[in-house]
């Protein structure tokens, strides 16, 4: 027995001394990262001795993914083709499928016939093109950069309705009785919209993995807008019920003209991902999310024009309002994926970047086209193609 464990000394021995080196190597290996990533030796000294955590001092742990240029300016600027549907909702101006008697006459057989099926009628609906530029900076702290973006839009619809049955019902407000409507033979409507915004942010892009990257970004957003609705109704005489007054004939046209001019700036922040397929080709995604502290201007007109008692006919404004310096605070949410294709060219002193992607942006709650004492409001959807090109030096 004793000689089986003398054999087995040397074995411990070996196990010993190896598991000694491990640990003075990994202690080594400590000490010299330690000593190649403190600024100074008293900096490394006081963070070992008091174990806290020195803020520039520890060695870069999420390499700069740019992309950047050797011997560069390290100025970029983008370009973008955007193709996009805007979609405004609740701008519904008229329908069919009505009966054409007035409501006061109960005992008319015409109130109990059920209509032809009809259908209503709206606008905000348009595909439009647009751009965005944009122009960026890559500062020389620790891989941040800085960059700027402007995006015009202009986007319009219109259509019309008719029948000839003076089915065409086109909805009255105040000061007409509760529930009145104008019914006729035609209606239009128009709506458009002039579309703004500006687009600060400071990010940095870096490595999660060797194939994935993320930029996370905080900015401002800023945006001014103008839009416009505008209905008009066609037909024989109409008689409305106004209210504490008798009916009152008018010969038309009845129009409707409402718009709202808007400005807001807030806070924006989000992130930009990219999977790298190869060297040039990537995947990516873009999410943003903004709350705008935003200024509203509207104004409502309500006209039309009706009989006088000499025999002629004049325009009569039923309502002419507008609200001024509506104060309040709107969200955005903001989604883009695609494709992308990169290149550096002439010695890497040059980037050359394009991608194609489908963006979606919802501004909740943004449309003003509200009536009197409605504060109810809709949203304002965008979506569509972007074409983005983007050279760096």
């Amino acid at each position: 027995m004793k000689m089986k464990f003398g054999k087995l000394l040397p074995l411990v021995g070996a196990l010993c001394l190896g598991l000694t080196s491990s640990v003075s190597a990994h202690s080594n290996y400590q000490n010299g990262n330690s000593n190649a990533s403190y600024s100074s030796s008293s900096n490394m000294d006081s963070s070992s001795s008091q174990g806290n955590y020195q803020r520039g001092t520890f060695r870069e742990i999420t390499p700069n993914a740019g992309p950047r240029v050797a011997h560069g300016a390290d100025v970029f600027m983008t370009a973008d083709f955007i193709w996009w549907k805007a979609t405004e909702e609740g701008l519904k101006y008229a329908l069919t499928g009505t009966n054409a008697g007035p409501a006061a006459s109960v005992n008319s057989a015409d109130l109990y016939t059920a209509p032809s099926k009809g259908k209503t009628m709206s606008v905000g609906e348009d595909w439009a093109p647009g751009f965005k530029v944009g122009l960026g900076l890559n500062l020389g702290h620790d891989g941040w950069d800085i960059y700027t973006q402007y995006t015009w839009l202009h986007a319009s619809d219109s259509n019309s309705i008719s029948s000839s049955k003076n089915q065409v019902a086109f909805p009255a407000i105040l000061p007409f009785a509760d529930g009145a409507s104008f019914t006729g033979n035609s209606a239009s409507s128009k709506w458009d919209m002039h579309f703004n915004v500006i687009d600060l942010e400071l990010g940095r892009n870096f490595y999660l993995s060797q194939f994935l990257t993320m930029r996370p970004h905080i900015g401002l957003k800023g945006t001014w807008q103008d839009h416009d609705w505008k209905t008009r109704l066609n037909g024989q005489d109409f008689s409305i019920q106004v209210k504490g007054t008798s009916n009152v004939s008018v010969t038309g046209p009845v129009r409707h003209n409402k718009g709202y001019d808007v400005w807001g700036i807030g806070v924006r922040g989000g992130f930009n991902v990219a999977w790298y397929l190869s060297k040039c080709w990537s995947i990516y995604g873009d999410l943003a999310f903004s709350a705008l502290w935003t200024n509203y201007y509207n104004q409502t007109q309500y006209l039309a024009t009706q009989n006088t008692s000499t025999g002629t006919t004049e325009t009569r404004v039923w309502l002419n309002t507008d609200n001024d310096n509506i104060y309040t605070c709107k969200y955005i949410g903001e989604l883009e994926i695609g494709l992308r294709w990169e290149t550096w060219f002439y010695d890497d002193n040059y980037h050359f970047a394009i991608q194609a992607g489908w963006e979606q942006q919802v501004w909740m709650n943004w449309s003003k086209f509200s009536q009197p004492f409605d504060e109810n409001s809709h949203d304002l959807a965008l979506q569509g193609l972007n074409l983005k090109f983007r050279f760096g030096f």
